[in-house]
């Protein structure tokens, strides 16, 4: 719903308590379903079973997700965006909690349906009342989601839900998929109706994930380019565990932004929370198209920012080198782009920016969207083999006795990310120093620097390399 809108058409629909009305939303908007509810009563894990993702990280130590992250669910023909939220414990006073706290309620003023998730088998608790009281006053359609209903006796704990007096109550195991189609079925029931035009297929979006090492300011980042206050940031490394998916709009175009936790050496990974926190950023990365690795002015260009350009070029993602908090240190330019072109195949552009003034922010998303725009690039046939034509011209290719590598003929046979496929006279000729000098060299005719750039060696006979 854009700005200044308001709902004027009461409807009635089953499963939610009604106190906003709702109407059909623009063309291009999907319905917004919020989950709500104290700490570790089963959010993350519902929301991985009804997008069908496995990005949230699953723990039973309470407070393990701190951030909204959305993603989207399909039922019946319909598509809705679901945000997972941190639980709401109102005596927690830290200063996490209570940001965790601000996170919720800026997840349900968007939302257009909540879902509140109890425990069935110790609600309704202190905490859960709490909660409960709290969307009374939002006058938001709210569903009861009694989970951890996974015997039969659960049903009578469901039941006493009612008196909560929020809308029906649904016994579901979010773990096992019990009672998840008639959940499914009476989310697409309350959900507003659809506008015509909002089936129609929607340009693709690129998708842009935020990495790098622990508190370099990937979530201060994130939160300056959205204008609002997004990811829990907090001074302490560690805050992000979960991959945090926002969209953006960017001059009229839909931009897919997510922050992801902090990259650390296997070693010190301090828990198995870190340890799936790790394997969650680096499947953003693979699903993504450009990884804006962060890093800190102050400290320079490390080893673990160098570690971090290599696993985005391994997630196949083009790459933006990013030097954050450019207000506080100015390291040397030259030196940071001589060191990236010795130590990274994909040779990645550099910006500068400060998330705390603003400095350079403007420059991020247009440079980010320039690399998709090459990751998905077609070379013509022509110019290809022109360059290595030229290219061979200028270094011979190796040679065993009295046998040397001939370059015959290059075509490009995929896109995003490009891919190259060289026939040759005899792959086996070919060797590593080679293959990369010919890569280097043709990133570097094409404009493809920061882009992932993949040759295919093949006998002119067939077999690949």
């Amino acid at each position: 719903m854009t700005e200044g809108e308001t709902r004027d058409s009461p409807r009635r629909v089953p499963g939610a308590r009604h106190d906003r009305a709702q109407a059909p939303r623009l063309a291009g908007e999907r319905p917004i379903v919020a989950i709500v509810g104290y700490p570790n009563v089963g959010k993350s894990t519902l929301f991985n079973r009804l997008t069908g993702r496995r990005d949230a990280v699953i723990d039973p130590v309470p407070g393990v997700t701190r951030d909204r992250r959305s993603g989207i669910a399909e039922w019946g023909g319909r598509t809705f965006e679901l945000i997972d939220t941190g639980g709401i414990d109102e005596k927690d006073a830290t200063p996490i909690g209570r940001q965790v706290a601000e996170q919720a309620t800026r997840a349900l003023d968007n939302a257009d349906l909540v879902m509140f998730v109890v425990d069935v088998h110790t609600a309704p608790t202190a905490g859960d009342l709490e909660v409960a009281d709290r969307l009374r006053h939002t006058r938001l359609p709210v569903m009861v989601i009694a989970n951890k209903a996974e015997r039969q006796e659960s049903e009578i704990g469901a039941q006493q839900l009612w008196g909560l007096g929020l809308g029906d109550v649904h016994a579901v195991s979010a773990q096992h998929g019990l009672g998840i189609g008639d959940l499914l079925d009476a989310i697409v029931a309350a959900l507003p109706e659809p506008n015509p035009d909002q089936e129609a297929s929607a340009p693709e979006v690129p998708a842009l994930c935020i990495m790098g090492r622990p508190n370099v300011g990937k979530s201060s980042m994130l939160n300056a380019l959205l204008g609002e206050s997004r990811v829990v940031v907090h001074d302490r490394p560690g805050t992000t565990r979960d991959p945090v998916d926002t969209l953006l709009d960017h001059h009229g175009q839909e931009v897919l932004l997510t922050d992801t936790a902090g990259l650390r050496k296997r070693g010190r990974m301090r828990d198995s929370v870190e340890h799936y926190s790790q394997l969650r950023a680096i499947q953003a990365a693979e699903r993504s198209d450009v990884a804006l690795v962060v890093c800190d002015a102050t400290e320079g260009l490390t080893d673990a920012d160098l570690r971090a350009v290599d696993q985005a070029a391994r997630a196949r993602c083009a790459t933006l080198l990013v030097m954050n908090k450019w207000d506080l240190a100015q390291p040397d330019l030259d030196d940071i782009i001589g060191e990236l072109r010795a130590k990274s195949r994909q040779r990645p552009p550099v910006e500068v920016c400060s998330a705390v003034t603003g400095e350079g922010l403007h420059r991020l998303v247009p440079a980010a969207l320039r690399l998709y725009e090459r990751r998905r690039a077609h070379i013509p046939t022509r110019l290809l083999n022109e360059a290595i034509r030229e290219l061979a011209e200028e270094r011979p290719g190796p040679r065993r006795g009295r046998r040397r590598l001939s370059l015959r003929y290059l075509v490009q046979v995929d896109t995003s990310p490009p891919t190259l496929r060289l026939d040759v006279n005899d792959r086996s000729l070919m060797t590593r120093d080679y293959g990369f000098w010919l890569e280097n060299r043709l990133r570097r005719r094409f404009e493809l620097e920061g882009v992932p750039l993949i040759l295919q060696v093949r006998d002119r006979g067939g077999g690949h390399h």
